[in-house]
């Protein structure tokens, strides 16, 4: 007799917003029904990305940290009505929500913690405390690039023998289909079209993507689609003005379907201080468009082929960014080649196909079960 499809709770923080979330939502979607009942419990009710027609779906009420009690008491509560088989969470902070709420239980549920972003850098205090009591509860860690095992073996050591990376699926036949579709900005003829993705926050530097375009001034015609939102926008419009950068600027929130945007430009430029392994990239380079971006920790350096499908440059040297850029700028064949490497290199390395079995094997094996 075939055994029953494996009950697996997917714990988001939402279906909206990040790299994480699209993860989550990805999953839901895809996962073989035959051997997997998925159901969600998300800190934030917002499903932007999605999710499947009947899928169940419980919401927390996380509306900040006086909030997160209330949220944590929620989530046992439904781990002992429910008992699902395994639960998976998706980042750092619902990491240490489920593992403050199965700390509370008796269950011996199977927990695998999926980190979606370099280890201690950028992460508030008190959640590194927190992982660093919660994670040896986790049967599998679970980090989305190489460079993140090694750190988070150093982070926490003692969850490193538990630690592997799998990247996350990327579902570029929907993406193909998305990228089809009529681009929401407009390019002026001849010129270089620059795109930048991501939050508007510290982490992504958006501010250094404004001045790699104020410095390319009277060097190379350029214009730059500055695209998310986040806590940074004021300061930034205000940067934007003292630099003049005029109508070569555009900056239009977030964008629901970055796709098209990502089939009009000739470069992706990314500016992070660090990273997990970024989304944006990945389809950027599956959709044929060569980047720019920084060599952080951790990601882009697995993503992009130095030289072959983009340029890699040094964490906030804003100099050799620009140089990187007039270099590609200038020489739309090498830009044509980059562009058909990074096609083909992405696909073979993310697409939905090729990681999603390497999930669902291992989160059987995580449950007990076979692949």
């Amino acid at each position: 007799m075939a055994a029953s499809p494996l009950r697996l709770l997917i714990v988001s923080h939402s279906l909206s917003g990040g790299g994480a979330e699209r993860f989550a939502a990805t999953l839901l979607r895809h996962l073989d029904r035959s051997r997997f009942a998925p159901a969600a419990c998300l800190a934030k009710d917002d499903r932007r990305y999605g999710a499947p027609a009947g899928l169940r779906i419980e919401t927390l009420g996380y509306r900040g940290l006086a909030s997160l009690p209330g949220a944590v008491r929620r989530l046992r509560a439904h781990l002992e009505a429910e008992r699902p088989e395994l639960v998976l969470s998706n980042v750092l902070s619902t990491n240490c929500l489920t593992g403050a709420a199965l700390a509370g239980t008796s269950l011996e549920l199977p927990w695998v913690a999926r980190l979606g972003n370099a280890p201690g850098l950028g992460e508030p205090w008190y959640q590194r405390l927190a992982a660093r009591r919660f994670y040896p509860r986790a049967c599998r860690v679970v980090a989305n690039s190489q460079g993140m095992v090694a750190a988070a073996a150093r982070e926490y050591p003692a969850i490193a023998s538990r630690l592997e990376a799998v990247p996350n699926p990327t579902d570029f036949a929907a993406i193909d289909r998305l990228a089809g579709e009529p681009a929401q900005l407009g390019r002026r003829q001849g010129r270089l079209q620059l795109l930048w993705l991501g939050r508007l926050s510290a982490q992504k530097r958006p501010e250094l993507a404004l001045e790699i375009l104020a410095r390319l001034r009277g060097k190379l015609d350029a214009g730059l689609w500055l695209c998310g939102e986040g806590p940074l926008r004021p300061a930034l419009a205000r940067r934007a003005a003292r630099l003049g950068l005029g109508d070569r600027l555009e900056m239009p929130g977030f964008v629901a379907n970055p796709f098209a945007l990502m089939r009009e430009a000739d470069l992706l430029l990314a500016t992070s201080d660090f990273e997990g392994l970024p989304n944006v990239l990945i389809e950027a380079q599956g959709l044929g468009l060569p980047a720019v971006a920084t060599r952080c920790p951790h990601g882009p350096d697995e993503i992009v082929s130095e030289g072959a499908t983009g340029r890699l440059y040094p964490v906030r040297d804003v100099a050799s960014g620009v140089e990187a850029v007039l270099e590609l700028g200038r020489d739309a064949e090498r830009r044509r080649a980059m562009g058909e490497a990074a096609r083909s290199q992405a696909r073979e390395r993310f697409d939905l196909p090729r990681v999603l079995p390497r999930w669902q094997s291992l989160l059987l094996a995580a449950a007990g079960r076979s692949a």
